[in-house]
């Protein structure tokens, strides 16, 4: 019989992993967002000469990394933000100043 903090745990777990919704009004808004913080690091990554590899040094796996710049979508937490601007000696704010 499940227990009621599995349920809590897994309720938590699928509103943390919530992908947007395609029926939402926000929805392209929101991809027009991560395309532009995917250019972004994209750029930042570049203007620095780092190459994709260097992403592990901040807690980003390469794989990750590497779907954060070839679909946006995949850049889907606050958590990956933070990372990101770290890796590029950013307070976030400065990141998401898009």
């Amino acid at each position: 019989m499940p227990t009621l903090a599995g349920k809590v745990k897994r309720e938590f777990i699928q509103n943390v992993m919530q992908r947007p919704n395609p029926d939402s009004i926000y929805y392209d808004e929101f991809i027009q967002l991560q395309e532009k913080l995917r250019d972004r690091i994209l750029s930042l990554r570049k203007s620095r000469n780092m190459v994709q590899e260097d992403m592990a040094d901040y807690e980003l796996s390469v794989r990750q990394y590497q779907r954060m710049e070839q679909d946006p979508t995949a850049i889907v937490s606050l958590w990956q933000l933070f990372k990101l601007a770290k890796a590029h000696d950013l307070d976030i704010h400065d990141l998401l100043d898009l």
